[in-house]
């Protein structure tokens, strides 16, 4: 057997609380809608000739009764009628009896009740007046009732025939009136039934609905046992987890530690005391952590609340995380530069291949400057024209340095490795100068609609500075250099300017304004612009690709296997580039620029002249005729 206390509020969350009132509101509001039919007309005192507490019946129907009971009461026998809607499961009879009763009525007066829901009447009086007289009278009343429900008009009809029946004194006979008199009782012992009936029903069908919502009430208090249960049992296992995280972390982070702690006195022998003395502080608050994870250890360990272990769980993994960190990260640094100067002679090496590589690129941007020059007036070209000398300048200053470092490596390899450096950055932008003038060709030849796609590009990362969170000390120079540069291409496209120069101070400011804007952009923003940016390079290198291919097609004799191979690399690097377009758009717009350099590395290679006698050695680039000489002008 389940038992159920509605009211039992102590140790219960605010839900369960809650819940048991809403059902206390719910059976209230039950056992009010069933037990309504209870609430019915008692017995009562009456006085005037028509009693409706109810006032069920209309004014007109009202009248015929009042006239109806003063013809009576003219005659010498008063009649008082009530009317109501049952008689609150009393048989008829009674009930009128009791009407009698509680009314202080003239002796002879006789009483006639009328229940309209039930369909039941009844007369009655208290002068011993023949009941053969009032049953006539009933039977004709309840023949002119015969509506059902009864309505307020056939209720006026029958106390109207009640009144004149017995008034008159119409009397049937003693077997007629005794039928009657059965037909009236057995109408009236049939409501009685049917009314115990239905109240037996609605007694049967609350019992049910209280039995069905204790039984809720059990089904959702286990429910809720249950889900307290399981939910406890998830905070324990994570409090556990959490612990045992903790505690391998402490272990590791110790053990890191004594590590660091051998490592410092390596590190300042190979790389000096100045150079390690953020490693020495770091591993002091190691140390710190460490110590203050192992008194926390003890007491985490001990908990028996699962709270409280994951608490401090938690506290001693925040606490080695925010000190171990920047631990690991010298230590990798160290490592870093261990590695790099036990590879400085290969570093060297490499440098140097680079440097080769570079002169002869160097010789190559010199003679694509003399051609082009041809090709475009000079205010065109005025940003190119320093290039060759400034890259000579950056190559000799990466010899220097190359020199240094390998004289260095045996006995300095700190020295070594910053001469190393110094090298590697000058060859960088040695190589910067001399892809401006292998890409002139190709930005000239589209550069306005290079120049309005820039200006579009960076006016769009403007109105990211205006409508994003930018901090105006940081972005109000950016915004005016962009400016600076948008006022400076449109000058170019008006013929009063350099557009290269205009062109790449476009791409300059906005490569800066993109990196400072690029924390407060959302992943779909950044992901919008990247894209936008990737679609402006691979149509860049389509146009190059697509130039290079004619320019190797309109010289297919002279065109060697290294060109050909540099061509194919250029159309690959665009495949690649559309393809990976929707996924990466930074990785696009990388290998959009790859094609576009190697397009433009065919464009400014020259081609050797193999139409002279075999044997005889080339001269020159050889003469250009026909459809080569207009190939070159492309």
């Amino acid at each position: 057997m389940v038992y159920v206390d509605l009211f039992a509020t102590s140790q219960e969350d605010p839900v369960t609380r809650i819940r048991r009132f809403s059902l206390i509101a719910v059976l209230t509001a039950i056992l009010l809608a069933l037990g309504r039919p209870a609430l019915a007309a008692s017995p009562l005192s009456i006085s005037d000739s028509v009693t409706d507490p109810d006032g069920w019946l209309s004014s007109a129907d009202r009248s015929t009764i009042e006239s109806a009971t003063s013809r009576a009461a003219s005659s010498g026998k008063p009649v008082k009628v009530v009317v109501v809607a049952n008689f609150s499961g009393t048989d008829a009879q009674s009930w009128c009896g009791q009407i009698l009763d509680r009314s202080s009525l003239a002796n002879g007066t006789v009483v006639y009740v009328i229940a309209y829901d039930q369909r039941r009447d009844a007369a009655c009086t208290d002068n011993g007046a023949p009941s053969a007289t009032l049953q006539s009278a009933v039977r004709a009343s309840e023949a002119q009732m015969t509506s059902n429900p009864l309505t307020s008009s056939a209720v006026a009809n029958g106390v109207n025939a009640f009144v004149s029946t017995y008034v008159n004194g119409t009397s049937t006979s003693g077997s007629s009136s005794t039928g009657s008199s059965h037909s009236s009782n057995a109408g009236a012992t049939n409501d009685d039934t049917g009314s115990l009936f239905s109240m037996f029903i609605m007694f049967l069908l609350l019992a049910g609905g209280v039995i069905a919502i204790t039984i809720g009430v059990a089904r959702s208090s286990r429910r809720n046992r249950l889900a307290a249960q399981q939910a406890a049992q998830v905070d324990a296992e994570r409090a556990a987890h959490a612990a045992q995280e903790a505690n391998r972390q402490l272990l590791s982070a110790d053990e890191q530690v004594r590590t660091a702690t051998d490592e410092l006195n390596y590190a300042r022998a190979q790389f000096g005391l100045n150079s390690t003395d953020e490693f020495a502080r770091a591993i002091e608050a190691g140390k710190a952590a460490v110590s203050r994870g192992f008194s926390a250890q003890a007491q985490m360990n001990s908990a028996t609340v699962p709270t409280e272990q994951l608490r401090l769980a938690t506290a001693i993994m925040q606490d080695l995380g925010a000190n171990m960190n920047p631990l690991s990260t010298i230590q990798a640094s160290f490592a870093t530069k261990r590695a790099e100067q036990a590879s400085l002679p290969e570093r060297i090496a490499e440098a140097r291949e680079r440097l080769s590589e570079e002169l002869t690129d160097l010789e190559r941007a010199k003679s694509e400057l003399t051609s082009i020059s041809a090709l475009y007036p000079a205010q065109m070209l005025a940003s190119l024209q320093d290039n060759p000398e400034q890259a000579s300048a950056l190559l000799t200053s990466a010899r220097t340095a190359l020199d240094t470092a390998e004289a260095s490596a045996a006995t300095d390899r700190a020295h070594a490795a910053s001469a190393l450096d110094t090298a590697l950055r000058a060859l960088t932008m040695a190589n910067h100068q001399t892809d401006a003038i292998f890409s002139a060709k190709s930005d000239l030849d589209a550069i306005r609609d290079r120049l309005v796609a820039a200006i579009s590009s960076i006016s769009s990362d403007i109105t990211d500075v205006n409508e994003l969170n930018t901090d105006p000390a940081v972005f109000n120079p950016l915004v005016a250099d962009a400016h600076a540069a948008i006022a400076e291409a449109q000058a170019a496209l008006a013929n009063n300017g350099d557009p290269l120069a205009a062109l790449e101070h476009l791409r300059m400011s906005e490569a800066t304004l993109d990196a400072a804007l690029e924390p407060l952009r959302t992943k779909e923003e950044a992901y919008e612009k990247a894209r936008t940016a990737a679609e402006a390079q691979i149509s860049l290198a389509e146009s190059a690709v697509a130039q290079a291919q004619r320019y190797v097609q309109g010289r297919r004799g002279a065109i060697d296997l290294e060109l050909r191979s540099t061509l194919n690399n250029a159309e690959s690097a665009l495949s690649t580039a559309r393809r990976s377009l929707e996924d990466d758009p930074e990785a696009a717009s990388t290998h959009a620029m790859n094609a576009r350099a190697l397009a433009d590395a065919v464009m400014a290679t020259p081609i050797q002249n193999f139409g002279g006698s075999w044997g005889q050695p080339t001269t020159g680039n050889g003469s250009y005729t026909g459809s080569s000489l207009g190939d070159f002008l492309l």
